[in-house]
């Protein structure tokens, strides 16, 4: 089992993880996250798991990921030391005879070609040919895009629904999210978050941000929850949701376990307008997260998409 892993691995070449170092963590995760009833078969072992490693030039961005579901819903068991900052965006596609791209595209917008590193529309029956931008500055609303001339449709972005799975005693994470996430009825509706707001205020100084990560946390509020708790990563705009964490603090004893369930927004998905039938034809709607598509990260363009090791669930 260890040599037939350890030849799956594809390290890239800037990566300061050794090949020995990234099965290592692989083991760990897979020890921590069969612990919970929720993420393996009896049937199912570590070779399921999906090992990625987001910027590989640091260390502490090395990711293990249980995919339980992936179709309108996803389900995902996450260990990582730090997640790099990023939101979920919807995508609005448009006819290139209207707008090319690059440059030419509709105001308050930008070129999801050129701000997702290893862009891929979200299934065979997306052109890659079309126009696809993400709201950029914040005043332009999806509504607004929706009536812009050449307008084909949209990919809408993921809501997430984190949880703390871990003893928070064991392993601490502070989870920096924009703050308007608090103002979601999900969240408002949960009282425990004013504590684990405050506790984030208090204790987010004790969490290492890793050397060449400046800017990460900038702007985003500190939560630290306790097992069991949760925290809604949306924003009730509808608009993009920055969000990363770290999982690394002195007391902590081993790796945290989160639990990430994942969904489009109905209400925002129901309202769009219907598909032109000149480019509907055919078209299939995305499923499960559509990462590929929508997740815009800080540092978007050293990104590494492809995974050290693949999982049982592609896509």
């Amino acid at each position: 089992m260890t040599n037939n892993i350890l030849e799956q691995f594809h390290i890239p070449v800037d990566s300061k993880l050794s090949r020995e170092e990234y099965f290592d963590f692989l083991v760990k995760s897979y020890s921590l996250l069969r612990k919970w009833p929720q993420y393996f078969t009896k049937t199912e072992d570590i070779g399921v798991l999906e090992l990625a490693h987001l910027l590989p030039e640091i260390p502490e961005t090395v990711l293990v990921i249980y995919i339980g579901i992936n179709d309108a819903v996803c389900n995902k068991g996450l260990v990582s030391p730090f997640l790099p900052r990023h939101a979920h965006n919807n995508v609005f596609v448009f006819d290139p005879d209207i707008w090319p791209g690059g440059k030419d595209i509709p105001e308050g917008t930008v070129d999801a070609k050129e701000v997702v590193n290893g862009f891929q529309p979200p299934n065979g029956s997306w052109n890659k040919e079309w126009t696809y931008v993400m709201i950029a500055d914040l005043e332009r609303s999806y509504e607004s895009l929706w009536k812009e001339k050449g307008y084909i449709d949209m990919i809408p972005a993921k809501f997430e629904d984190f949880t703390m799975i871990s003893d928070h005693t064991k392993s601490k994470v502070c989870t920096f999210i924009d703050p308007e996430a608090l103002q979601h009825p999900v969240n408002r509706s949960r009282d425990y978050l004013k504590a684990a707001v405050k506790r984030g205020e208090r204790m987010e100084r004790e969490f290492t941000v890793p050397e060449g990560m400046a800017g990460e946390t900038e702007g985003l509020l500190p939560v630290v929850l306790e097992q069991g708790e949760k925290l809604y990563v949306a924003r009730p705009d509808f608009q993009p949701c920055a969000h990363c964490w770290s999982n690394i603090h002195p007391s902590n004893k081993e790796y945290a376990v989160v639990n990430e369930n994942s969904a489009v927004p109905l209400n925002l998905v129901t309202a769009k307008p219907q598909v032109n039938p000149k480019y509907g034809t055919g078209l299939i709607p995305p499923a499960g997260s559509a990462d590929s598509t929508t997740d815009w990260f800080y540092r978007g363009k050293d990104l590494l998409r492809t995974p050290i090791k693949l999982g049982h669930i592609n896509g």
